[in-house]
């Protein structure tokens, strides 16, 4: 692990078998980037990375966001009343998740094999397209019912295509057409 300054950030690269470059800027330091790079990659082509231009732009996004960012206390209690919701966001899915299966799986002409729900916290949904297992994060429970339609249309859609392209987009167009209102929706707080 080595720490670099870069403009006004401190950079902090750990090696470690990932396949691809990771970074995020440190919870309760804002000018920390912490990165993880591949074994193979030096150190100099990870701090490289930071000049592309979608990292750039990804950087210039969570500067304007630090202004209206909540301070730590603000977002441990947010944590709190969540964790405290919990039970109720869970008994909200397990309400509406089965029928909303039942509905769109026919209309799609899949068939999922397994759905859990998850206390996951960098996504909404996912499915193992192998296997047929769908995955659902509790926290979707705190989101009008539309949304979490649209998470379950979202995860059986990649029955029928795996990755996010073109086809895939197509689908949720034809069967869904206002995803992109919950999708924006869900990167707001409940």
């Amino acid at each position: 692990m080595k720490q670099f300054l870069w403009h006004q950030y401190r950079v902090q690269i750990t090696k470690k078998n990932v396949k691809r470059t990771n970074m995020r800027i440190h919870q309760d330091d804002p000018t920390l980037i912490l990165m993880s790079i591949p074994y193979g990659m030096s150190y100099d082509a990870g701090l490289h990375t930071l000049e592309q231009p979608r990292i750039r732009q990804w950087l210039k996004n969570y500067e304007k966001k630090q202004i209206t960012l909540p301070t730590t206390e603000d977002r441990l209690e947010k944590e709190r009343l969540k964790r405290l919701h919990a039970e109720e966001y869970r008994r909200k899915l397990l309400a509406v998740i089965p029928e909303m299966f039942r509905k769109w799986e026919p209309i799609l002409g899949v068939q999922s094999a397994k759905v859990t729900i998850r206390p996951t916290r960098s996504q909404w949904g996912s499915c193992n397209t192998r296997n047929g297992n769908i995955s659902i994060s509790l926290w979707l429970g705190a989101y009008p019912e539309e949304c979490i339609e649209y998470v379950v249309v979202h995860e059986l859609t990649h029955l029928l295509e795996r990755g996010h392209n073109a086809r895939f987009y197509g689908l949720l167009d034809q069967h869904y057409p206002d995803w992109k209102t919950c999708r924006e929706r869900l990167k707001q707080d409940p």
